[in-house]
């Protein structure tokens, strides 16, 4: 399972049921339809919810606790952190993760929601913080450094040939260059963004991060020009996130 896709939805879903957008039932069944489990609580040092329990019965709990978002967060070692510090004990089951979602109440941090391979969901303690946003480009600026990315990545593939390490060459560049059209169609996003029409842009950046998230250092990995490529290519990408996040209301 694609976790930081999943926690997409997750955050969207529970944002839409917190706004009363969508009912408790409507949101597992925005998760079963695109292909993923309802997440289930297994631990949770915040909330006090019982685990282990479904995802739904954590809701009540957030409101009660006057949540009113969740913000996503992309995660790499490349990445500059722009999640709040957890307890030293929780730290190992957020270096696992390539994804989060943070709750925030009136702008401070409240919890932070980490979401495994197999839907299973944990709600760490962290310090109370309000966000500042670490990248403010545009959602038009980051989507052109994107696909000029990508453009530049499949070039350099057709060109060096065998010369790229053979997992590094067949990702998709093509699809991901399709899906960024705008009438690439991503169903389980469009019903739930403010701004439908950013769901293949923010879908082809996912999955791009899903892609590279295992490349611990990108900027390393030979040819020399390949690895730079490599390495904006993955900034690019958590730049459309964060931008596309910020114009939907979870960044």
């Amino acid at each position: 399972m694609d976790t930081a896709l999943a926690t997409l939805l997750t955050s969207l879903t529970v944002d839409a049921a917190l706004a009363g957008r969508l009912s408790p039932d409507d949101c597992a069944q925005v998760l079963l339809d695109a292909g993923m489990p309802v997440p289930l609580v297994l631990e949770d040092a915040v909330y006090d919810s019982d685990p282990p329990t479904g995802l739904l019965l954590l809701l009540p709990a957030l409101r009660a606790r006057g949540i009113d978002r969740l913000r996503l967060a992309l995660l790499h070692p490349t990445f500059p952190s722009a999640v709040p510090r957890v307890e030293k004990s929780a730290r190992r089951t957020l270096a696992r993760a390539t994804a989060v979602a943070v709750t925030e109440s009136s702008g401070m941090s409240d919890a932070v929601l980490v979401l495994d391979g197999e839907a299973n969901l944990r709600v760490l303690a962290c310090a109370r913080v309000p966000y500042a946003p670490l990248d403010v480009r545009s959602v038009p600026e980051a989507a052109r450094t994107l696909r000029e990315t990508v453009m530049e990545g499949l070039a350099l593939v057709e060109a060096l040939g065998d010369g790229v390490p053979a997992e590094m060459r067949n990702l998709q560049w093509r699809d991901w260059q399709a899906d960024m059209s705008a009438a690439a169609p991503r169903a389980e996003l469009t019903g739930l963004l403010a701004r439908p029409e950013q769901a293949p842009l923010l879908h082809a950046a996912l999955d791009i991060h899903h892609a590279m998230s295992p490349v611990l250092a990108p900027a390393t990995v030979g040819p020399a020009e390949f690895g730079d490529m490599l390495a904006r290519l993955h900034r690019a990408a958590a730049a459309v996130v964060t931008a596309v996040s910020r114009d939907n209301g979870i960044g």
